[in-house]
């Protein structure tokens, strides 16, 4: 079945309208991408600067009142305390000025409620609660809280839990037991200046807010849905600032504006998290836009450019064509040559490159044959090094191979007395007769140094290997003579048999140990693993 070809004018013309295509794509990919982080970080500073605008808002707030609290307490009728009707009037004309404040009473030394706004709970001891027992000593703000005692107390025409701000402060500057002056700051307000936000920022499609506490991530303020609830775990109020994007419920991915709230002069604030969020189709809808637009126009272009291709393809490649119907020749006559080519320079250099390559393909060939086995035998013995007995294992399948690993005793002693080349002709000699000692089915292979490797093909008894193993010591054992020198060394072996399911890492490694076993022993001798 002959092979589908391509003509190569084809084939150019096809690459240029790809390469095209493909640097549109790139090009598509990298102007989106920089504009979706520009115009990311353009609406994330945006919402992270709403988020500290409004934290702000509320943080100045909160030292309004706090500084309110601080003054109501300098009043000679709440410094005083004799006349409650006095006290009364004082407290309950503050609220009429700010209505936020739902309570405000003053306690004697006991927690007892001496006057409040309403008369509510006059005569009744809260003084196990935060709004008196924290204000003993210093001014106390507490974090949002829902109602306890005022929940029936208070008017509630909106029907939703009351929440609450305990603002206190003690009235006595001495130490121990005090007179408190507290009060019960209406979550309402910040509800009235987040929607004065969601105003200003109508513009802004799509945009939610969020005031989280500190403690268990609480969400205090935000989307009826939210409210009451813990923020994902990944979320950690008071440790980041900025935007990030980020998956909400059921998946949906949102830009997120972050701000921490840091307090306003004297008041220290509650370290509220203030989150704005925008979902990102809407945040990054102007870079998806961008996106198809120029991926549109990248389609058009490299349209074009394909058939432009198409006719620079012909005429560059009319030289190449004379080329290949000169090779499709020589496939048929081998004797036959490649024209010589004028006019284009690189054309002319190929012809005759293409000449000099048939020249030297037999001469490679031959040359390749070489490193292969210089790649696979060791330089000095001539014997398979580490790469041959690998491909040798391999090529193989037998059920039962013995590893006998070899190791010579006092080489290192000729080495140092005669040199090293004197060691290298005794590890010539000790290759040639193990070699020739190899009288089963096997190889003989130079592990490195002076450490060899038997191993056999064939089924053995133990008394068969422990003698054939004996045999190879005693003949490794024989004096060498080697240039009108007599030399005399030993063997040390290991032997390991392989089971099927043993790999050749593991029956060399159980190997090695014999033979350590062996020069433990005193050397000269022969150990089974296993």
């Amino acid at each position: 079945m002959q092979k589908l070809s391509i003509r190569f004018d084809v084939l150019l013309a096809s690459l240029i309208a790809g390469l095209f295509f493909i640097m549109t794509l790139c090009l598509t990919f990298l102007i989106s991408d920089r504009a979706t982080d520009r115009l990311q970080n353009e609406v994330g500073t945006t919402l992270s600067a709403t988020a500290f605008q409004l934290s702000d808002k509320l943080d100045h707030y909160m030292w309004s009142r706090k500084a309110e609290v601080n003054v109501l307490r300098t009043l000679p009728t709440i410094q005083s305390r004799t006349d409650r009707t006095a006290t009364r009037d004082t407290l309950e004309e503050l609220q009429r000025q700010i209505p936020d404040f739902s309570w405000i009473g003053v306690m004697d030394k006991d927690g007892r409620v001496f006057a409040s706004t309403g008369k509510i709970l006059e005569g009744k001891s809260i003084k196990e609660r935060p709004v008196f027992q924290e204000a003993q000593a210093k001014p106390f703000i507490g974090d949002v809280h829902d109602a306890v005692l005022l929940a029936k107390l208070l008017p509630n025409p909106s029907g939703e839990p009351l929440q609450f701000v305990d603002i206190s402060t003690p009235l006595s500057p001495n130490k121990g037991k005090t007179e408190v002056l507290a009060t019960h700051l209406s979550f309402t307000w910040a509800k009235e200046i987040e929607q004065s936000f969601q105003s200003s920022t109508a513009q802004i499609k799509d945009v939610e807010f969020f005031i989280v506490s500190k403690q268990n991530r609480t969400v205090l303020l935000g989307p009826k849905q939210w409210r009451g609830k813990q923020l994902p775990a990944d979320w950690s109020p008071g440790h980041s600032t900025g935007y990030r994007i980020s998956d909400w419920e059921n998946g949906q991915k949102y830009l997120t504006g972050i701000a921490q709230s840091k307090g306003y002069k004297n008041y220290d604030g509650l370290g509220w998290t203030i989150l704005v969020r925008q979902p990102t189709q809407i945040a990054f809808s102007d870079a998806s836009t961008l996106r198809s637009y120029i991926l549109i126009s990248g389609l058009l272009a490299s349209l074009l450019t394909a058939v432009i291709g198409c006719f620079m393809a012909r005429l560059l490649t009319r030289p190449l064509q004379k080329i290949t119907d000169a090779a499709e020749v020589m496939q048929q006559d081998p004797s036959k040559t490649l024209p010589s080519h004028t006019g284009i320079r690189e054309v002319e250099v190929l012809s005759i490159a293409l000449q000099k390559l048939t020249t030297q393909l037999k001469d490679s060939e031959q040359e390749r044959t070489t490193y292969e086995s210089l790649a696979l035998h060791d330089a000095l013995t001539g014997l398979p090094n580490r790469n041959g007995l690998a491909d040798y294992l391999e090529s193989i399948h037998v059920s039962r191979q013995i590893y006998l690993y070899l190791d010579l005793d006092g080489f290192k002693a000729i080495n140092d007395q005669y040199g090293h080349a004197m060691g290298d002709l005794l590890l010539i000699e000790v290759a040639d007769r193990l070699q020739k000692s190899l009288r089963y089915k096997g190889i003989v292979a130079r592990l490195g140094g002076d450490e060899f490797l038997i191993v056999l093909n064939v089924e053995l008894s133990t008394a068969e290997v422990d003698r054939y193993g004996k045999d190879i010591i005693h003949t490794l054992s024989y004096p060498y003579i080697l240039n009108q020198q007599f030399l005399q060394i030993g063997a040390s072996i290991g032997i390991s048999v392989r089971s099927p399911e043993e790999s050749i890492e593991q029956v060399l490694h159980r190997a090695d140990i014999a033979l350590y076993d062996s020069k433990k022993r005193g050397k000269g001798r022969l150990t089974f693993h296993g």
